[in-house]
């Protein structure tokens, strides 16, 4: 089977590229793959193993992609990297792979930020959330009373993404059954794949101090500042030294007054990007992470798999994913007015029994092994690819009795055109279907 690929790679700084790189070995052992790019820069390594092609939205080699028998849109929320590959998915149908559940972000930035176009951005409002979704998407355009977080959790535009798709890949059961419902397009659910990189365990220096550590792609909701705030509070906050690594999406500058106000330097350092083999050096010599997330974007969590693939015990929000994890796994910490409190109280309850945390890495671990492996991710969304294969007439078909009908909107008066466009979009239908 031939797949066309389009996603972020290496070492574009998304965990949507390592995703990429890690599902790769076990998807061409069972097709062959081209991976699309807009990069400039890209891992060499991937392409001693496969074959990568670079592309631009306005020369497209529309007929290469047409020879393949599927073709895989890698979606989340950061348009960076996600925005060309939408533009383009909206004019070749695919399967799209949904990192996220919540998408409003990634359609304020293309609307919003980079066209200034509001006018789109409440046809879409309108259409898929009716006059209230109007109203509030225009306060939200215009920095009224309407934020960004309301939006999103509101109207998280997620069936736009996918509209008129062959296929959904949905990582998480939110997502999935979210999707589910609709009949035209079809959707599995594939937990993210990960694979650990050894099977050797981790030998750490004894605390304490006793290390966490927070990594990733830090924004506002990491919660960095009630970390910060539930450890300064903490009697015992000297047995711990807290490492923050990743790039900061902003306010770093008030985070480092939060860290000199609340007395931390000695306790906390902020150590921004680090290369993979630097951040596993990191996390192997760890004893404790932290990955809260909230308000979330429904997604499942990369950063969570590769802390098992430590052998790590985490902290998580009691939110969406993370919430369905296995009690036994992690530590939960409420998301209200509890959520200081909570993380007190894990880290006491860390420095009565570390062993017991370390139990919890092992079941992480051994979780992550049973349910995360590439391969069984990679049969999944292959069988999957063969079974949307015969969808592609349908949807072609849907295509064109919508651009159809919307022609003849354009050529005849209202009265002219009667009941012709129904009867000419159920004409196309039914060719399609057939």
């Amino acid at each position: 089977m031939r797949l066309n690929w389009f996603s972020p790679l290496p070492p574009a700084r998304t965990d949507i590229a390592h995703y990429t790189a890690r599902v790769l070995p076990a998807l061409t052992s069972l097709a062959e793959v081209t991976l699309w790019t807009d990069q400039q820069d890209g891992d060499q390594n991937l392409t001693q193993e496969v074959e990568v092609r670079s592309y631009r939205l306005d020369r497209m080699p529309w007929v290469e992609l047409n020879r393949a028998d599927a073709t895989f849109y890698q979606i989340g929320n950061n348009p960076v990297f996600h925005s060309t590959i939408w533009q383009i998915s909206r004019l070749h149908a695919g399967i799209v792979v949904l990192h996220d559940l919540r998408l409003h972000h990634f359609f304020d930035d293309i609307f919003r930020v980079q066209r200034r176009d509001l006018s789109s951005y409440l046809a879409v409002m309108g259409h898929y959330y009716g006059e209230q979704g109007m109203r509030d998407a225009t306060e939200c355009f215009y920095g009224q009373a309407r934020n960004i977080g309301y939006m999103a959790e509101q109207y998280p535009l997620t069936r736009f993404a996918v509209e008129d798709q062959l296929g959904i890949v949905a990582h998480t059961q939110e997502a999935y059954d979210a999707l589910s419902s609709d009949q035209n397009c079809p959707v599995v659910l594939a937990p993210l794949p990960f694979a650990p990189r050894n099977e050797t365990v981790p030998t750490k220096q004894a605390g304490p101090p006793y290390r966490l550590i927070v990594f990733g792609y830090i924004g506002r909701n990491r919660r960095l500042v009630p970390i910060f705030r539930a450890l300064a509070q903490l009697p015992e906050r000297n047995q711990f030294k807290l490492d923050v690594y990743g790039d900061i999406l902003d306010e770093e500058d008030q985070l480092r007054a939060e860290i000199r106000s609340l007395d931390l330097k000695e306790q906390v350092r902020l150590r921004g990007f680090a290369t993979e083999a630097r951040l596993d050096e990191a996390l192997s010599q760890a004893h404790l992470a932290i990955n809260l997330r909230y308000p979330t974007m429904g997604e499942a969590s990369g950063s969570q798999l590769r802390i098992w693939a430590h052998r790590l015990p985490a902290l998580v929000s009691r939110a969406d994913w993370y919430a369905t994890l296995p009690a036994d796994t992690v530590g939960f910490v409420r998301t209200d007015e509890n959520e200081i409190a909570d993380i007190q109280l894990r880290l006491r309850e860390f420095l009565t029994d570390p062993r017991l945390f370390a139990a919890m890495g092992e079941r992480g671990y051994q979780l992550l092994k049973d349910k995360h492996a590439p391969l069984i991710y990679s049969e999944r969304i292959v069988e999957f690819a063969r079974y949307c294969q015969g969808l592609r007439p349908r949807v072609a078909a849907n295509r064109l009795a919508e651009r159809t009908g919307a022609l003849l909107g354009e050529w005849l008066s209202p009265h002219g055109v009667g009941n012709a466009d129904r009867d000419v979009a159920a004409r196309i239908y039914e060719f399609g279907a057939s």
